[in-house]
């Protein structure tokens, strides 16, 4: 008999949610964190006239301030769901900072599970550019397409909810993203419900806190202007900067003074503090959802297999690229030595194409022989050269004759 999903005695019901509000740990320590980081923001925005650089410095400091605090709270919903006993404020604040990297890299890859998807689609709306098959394939392509994109966003915002929440609870990275993939697949519907459900309650608690704080806000407000007058001090103020030519604007010095403007501005702090806190106590219940949800439908999976069956693939992942990176070492390796062959055999080759040259000089002997015999070569003019004889009568006749003097024929 398959197991329900939803039980009547589920420890990790949606019912839950308001626990979330009375974890003091969780809302000390994401308060505490934002308190930190609105100092180092506004420290660094009062050394901007000394440096634009320290802003910048001081609000990345702030902004990892914050959303430590954040992981920080939700590794104690976790220990409240899991109902293990808490740790310290410091120790929650450390464990959020470092669980950012971690939520970092699980953020990057699910991106880059987007973009893969975005490049798919854009090569396949490339192909059915051609003319007259391209009509024809979108057809198809595009509910699959559009099917694909369903599938990936609902796949993102399960991930998005899950995949913190399991590292709070000490998974890995890839274990973490594993088990989302597995819970996504085996109980989508099941598990965007809870999600879906955790976040409708939620905006509902939150409009009806902002409400009530929003109309007590009104209220306190009117009876803090009529008990201390801030209307017609502040009024005075303003005619007094108008009286002295400062154009009955706001007066910094009225304020730095204590007058009216600076019981306007004390409230104002105070009344930020007041939504400042609502907003925290706010914001704990999305994260209170992704932990009773990763709670609940981690303990319908094989945690244990999941684990097993991604670090297989992470080991046949690094072995194939050790794989490549000895092949790449091994070809680098294999051109270095024919380099090396190469660079060694020109030098050996010049020498015996500089002998020649050597031999060159050398040549001069071989005329000295020609000159020890050359002596003996004069014997062969011995010989008297033939006179020339007319080619008709074969009389002898001079060289330079035209006719024969014989038979008077005619020489060429």
């Amino acid at each position: 008999m398959s197991q329900p999903l939803v039980r009547a005695d589920n420890p990790y019901s949606i019912f839950r949610l308001p626990e979330a509000l009375t974890c003091w740990p969780a809302v000390s320590v994401m308060a505490a964190s934002f308190l930190v980081a609105a100092l180092v923001f506004a420290l660094g925005g009062a050394l901007a006239r000394v440096w634009m650089g320290f802003t910048v410095l001081l609000a990345l400091v702030a902004i990892v301030v914050g959303l430590a605090g954040i992981s920080g709270a939700g590794a104690c919903l976790s220990d409240l769901a899991r109902k293990r006993p808490y740790r310290g404020l410091v120790g929650y604040f450390i464990a959020g900072l470092l669980c950012l990297p971690k939520l970092l890299g699980a953020g990057l890859l699910m991106m880059l599970a987007a973009l893969a998807l975005f490049l798919a689609l854009a090569v396949v709306f490339f192909i059915c550019k051609i003319p007259v098959l391209g009509p024809l394939l979108l057809v198809v392509v595009v509910p699959v397409a559009v099917l694909a994109m369903a599938a990936l966003m609902l796949a993102l915002y399960v991930a998005s909810s899950i995949v913190g929440p399991a590292l709070w609870d000490g998974e890995r990275v890839m274990h973490s993203l594993s088990i989302t993939w597995h819970i996504t697949r085996k109980y989508p519907f099941a598990a965007i419900g809870k999600i879906v459900g955790g976040m409708l309650l939620s905006a509902i608690f939150a409009s009806m806190l902002f409400g009530l704080i929003t109309s007590a806000s009104f209220t306190v407000g009117g009876l803090f202007a009529a008990v201390v007058g801030m209307g017609g001090d502040f009024g005075g103020g303003m005619g007094y900067g108008m009286r002295h030519g400062m154009g009955g604007g706001f007066n910094p010095l009225a304020v730095m003074m204590g007058s009216a403007s600076g019981h306007m501005v004390g409230a104002g702090v105070g009344f930020s503090l007041v939504f400042a806190l609502a907003s925290a106590f706010v914001f704990l219940l999305p994260l209170m959802v992704g932990v009773l949800t990763w709670c609940e439908f981690s303990e319908k999976v094989d945690l244990d297999s999941i684990r097993q069956a991604a670090d297989e693939k992470l080991q046949d992942m690094n072995n194939k690229m050790a794989d490549l990176k000895e092949k790449a070492q091994v070809q680098a390796a294999a051109a270095a030595a024919a380099a090396t062959a190469a660079t060694q055999k020109t030098p050996a080759a010049s020498p015996a194409a500089e002998q020649p040259s050597e031999a060159t000089p050398a040549a001069p002997v071989a005329p000295t022989t020609a000159v020890v015999t050359a002596p003996t070569a004069p014997a062969a003019p011995a010989a008297p050269a033939a006179a020339p004889a007319c080619p008709q009568c074969h009389g002898t006749v001079q060289a330079g004759d035209r006719f024969c003097e014989h038979c008077g024929h005619k020489l060429v």
